[in-house]
């Protein structure tokens, strides 16, 4: 995948973007589906994985809302066309 149009295209919100900070980049809210709680998603600048502010990812470095956005989790390196709407 050496063009940015063969990467995997992720859609974000205009509403739910986020800055990028010291260590995440191309950060962004999204809800729980079964809670009231709003997570962070992220991705690492240095070693390109994507990480979310729930306990599922805090605690065991995976959880369902990496799984739904089709990104990996357990801290695998994974690139993304990032599209905000």
């Amino acid at each position: 995948m050496d063009n940015v149009r063969d990467l995997p295209t992720l859609r974000i919100s205009e509403e739910m973007s986020l800055p990028d900070n010291d260590q995440w980049q191309l950060r962004f809210e999204i809800p729980s589906a079964t809670s009231g709680n709003i997570y962070t998603i992220a991705q690492n600048k240095k070693k390109r994985f994507w990480g979310c502010s729930c306990a599922g990812w805090k605690k065991y470095r995976k959880c369902t809302h990496l799984k739904e956005l089709g990104l990996p989790w357990f801290e695998k390196p994974h690139e993304v066309n990032v599209i905000k709407r």
